[in-house]
């Protein structure tokens, strides 16, 4: 959407309701003054508001319960993992078998009344896009140990439960038996795939496909199909 960095720079001046970047000032030096806004910047910003603001109040669907995430399984965690599944089958053409992806990637949790486009930038402010790994089944068994040692996290396309020593115990995938020699295909994000989220399991796939689809976009087009976001879980991870 942002081409420049210019562009971006604005809108991030223009989403906070600044004219202009500050440093903050430390407590041990209350002596330092900063100079008034540019006059000139302010004046080119304000040029930019309104049409910024209502871009960004664009309604993309009705949050009709408070849905965050949750453990072993949250509704927000449900929905971010499923957008990534479903997107990736749709411009791989092909059938993804696994989405996954951290909840430390998001900073919102969704209350009732209309979603906007500005609340989805506030709820994935990163630029990442979307990944489609090649893992073996005994790399998805390992996979999925990771997330019951966290007690859970958002997954699509897999079932399991998490025993009494935090292992995925009984694990599904699209309602079959985890096969340890068979491959699949796992959706997830640029950031996870390269290091930066807590599944290491994530960095040894044996095939790796980058798509050139914003992570934000993804999430902006799901909920916007859904049109209506509720409290939904349905015990993929127990």
């Amino acid at each position: 959407m942002f081409r420049t960095l210019t562009g971006f720079a604005i809108f991030i001046l223009l989403a906070s309701g600044c004219s202009l970047f500050r440093p903050a000032i430390p407590e041990e030096s209350p002596a330092l003054h900063y100079p008034e806004p540019d006059s000139a910047i302010v004046q080119m910003l304000d040029t930019y508001r309104p049409g910024m603001e209502r871009l960004m109040g664009r309604s993309i669907a009705t949050v009709r319960d408070t849905i965050g995430f949750d453990q072993p399984e949250g509704a927000l965690g449900n929905l971010v993992a499923d957008a990534l599944r479903y997107r990736a089958a749709h411009e791989t053409r092909g059938f993804v078998h696994v989405g996954i992806i951290g909840e430390s990637s998001f900073n919102l949790i969704f209350e009732p009344g209309v979603l906007t486009l500005g609340h989805i930038y506030e709820f994935m402010p990163y630029e990442n896009h979307l990944v489609v790994l090649t893992m073996d089944g005994e790399k998805v068994q390992e996979l999925m140990d990771q997330v019951a040692s966290l007690g859970g996290a958002p997954v699509s396309g897999v079932r399991f439960n998490i025993d009494e020593e935090n292992r995925a115990r009984g694990i599904l995938v699209n309602s079959e038996v985890i096969d340890p020699n068979r491959d699949y295909l796992v959706a997830t994000t640029s950031w996870a795939a390269n290091g930066g989220d807590v599944f290491p399991a994530l960095w040894e796939a044996t095939g790796r496909m980058d798509l050139d689809v914003s992570v934000r976009q993804i999430f902006t087009d799901y909920f916007r199909g859904q049109a209506e976001l509720v409290d939904f879980r349905d015990g993929r991870i127990r």
